[in-house]
């Protein structure tokens, strides 16, 4: 009986082609809109998961923090370091040293940023090496004179010849470049660490530092919750002591993550409501069609009762007929935004990631029964309410 019901209706909506249209062009909108923000909603946080990733370790940064109540600075220095690599479930703590200098190659100079690292740092955030190689452990153990620069020191210092081999000297030092680095924004931003020249080992910083360090980058087992990863960093730094946990800003890199995707959430909710007062408009749309398609169809109403049909059957023609006007509506939008979102980002994505997740579309379409069934309700009452001989005599 449901078939035959949705028979019906496509044949109805097919003998009123511009009504029909008209009226799903609101659930269209609606559905579409909300289509448009989840994919965006989708994609920025597959973005951020895939930006922020670091091959199953916790990353927690620690800065100096500063106290109001006893007007204290913290301060992190070497004996944070050794305090923290004593701790077990630590993996491995790393200052950030870096600064600035002034590096010469030939006749060429330039300014370059520079960040001290160890052989772990590039596998672990993922950078690209474009040429060449990174550091081996013993080359950042003994410390010895190698570097990696950025493809933009590349067109500064040797904008003619192979950097791969080459040497430039810094402040009477010379190093040689193993490998160029991608240090493009999305490097920048996932390593905290800005735009960045000129990587070398950490003990070639360090010293620049004066033991003081701006930054301290943790690295803890995945075991660890990121919550439990930052109590265990604050408890370690504070030496149990609760006054001094303010000394020192500690996060996760999860953490960041998680507000991040709070902040992005709380403006997609605001989006989500703007699309579903579209929605609302468009069932306001369905429910006047069917009001319109009650009248006209009155003497049929009226027939058919004089030949046997319930009023159930009735209410669930006009039902069905007002779900399929809104769910046609809504598939349509479903898969002219799935096609949008699929050329887009395959000339996009790098810019405005967008991606279509399944379950909440899915639930787009769900809403979009809800939503004919309820404009339904009305216009459905109506037409089953009518008496034979009253719809009879309707002209």
């Amino acid at each position: 009986m449901f078939w035959r019901y949705m028979k019906i209706s496509l044949l109805m909506m097919r003998s009123k082609p511009v009504r029909s249209i008209l009226s799903l062009l609101g659930i269209y909108i609606g559905v579409m809109a909300l289509v448009l923000i989840l994919a965006i909603r989708e994609g920025i946080s597959r973005q951020l998961r895939e930006l922020y990733s670091t091959n199953g370790v916790n990353i927690v940064f620690v800065h100096p923090g500063f106290d109001d109540v006893s007007r204290r600075i913290g301060h992190l220095g070497p004996e944070d370091i050794l305090r923290l690599q004593e701790v077990r479930g630590i993996h491995s703590v790393m200052p950030r040293a870096q600064t600035e200098m002034d590096v010469r190659a030939g006749t060429l100079s330039a300014h370059a940023h520079l960040l001290g690292i160890d052989d772990e740092f590039i596998p672990l955030y993922r950078l690209r090496v474009l040429r060449g190689r990174i550091f081996l452990p013993e080359e950042v153990r003994k410390k010895q004179p190698v570097c990696l620069i950025s493809a933009d020191m590349v067109r500064q210092l040797f904008p003619l010849s192979e950097p791969i081999g080459a040497s430039f000297d810094m402040e009477g030092t010379s190093f040689q470049v193993i490998g160029v680095l991608d240090w493009d924004a999305r490097a920048a931003q996932r390593t905290s660490a800005g735009n960045i020249d000129v990587l070398v080992p950490i003990d070639w910083t360090l010293p620049k530092m004066n033991s003081n360090y701006s930054m301290i980058e943790v690295r803890v087992d995945r075991a660890l919750t990121a919550n439990q990863a930052v109590d265990l960093v604050t408890k370690e730094l504070s030496h149990g002591e609760p006054k001094r946990e303010k000394l020192f800003y500690v996060r996760s890199m999860e953490q960041f993550v998680e507000k991040t995707k709070s902040t992005n959430d709380k403006l997609m909710r605001a989006l989500l409501g703007i699309a579903a007062i579209s929605l609302l408009v468009g069932g306001i749309g369905v429910a006047n069609v069917m009001v319109t398609s009650v009248t006209e169809r009155t003497r049929e109403v009226g027939i058919r009762k004089a030949l046997g049909a319930k009023r159930i059957d009735i209410l669930l023609q006009f039902l069905v007929e007002a779900s399929v006007l809104s769910v046609s509506g809504g598939a349509l939008a479903v898969m002219t935004g799935a096609l949008g979102i699929s050329l887009f980002t395959s000339f996009f994505e790098s810019t405005f990631p967008m991606a279509l997740p399944v379950a909440p579309v899915a639930g787009c379409l769900l809403l979009t029964v809800l939503i004919g069934l309820v404009a339904g309700v009305y216009p459905a009452s109506r037409a089953a309410s009518l008496s034979p001989a009253e719809a009879l005599r309707y002209e």
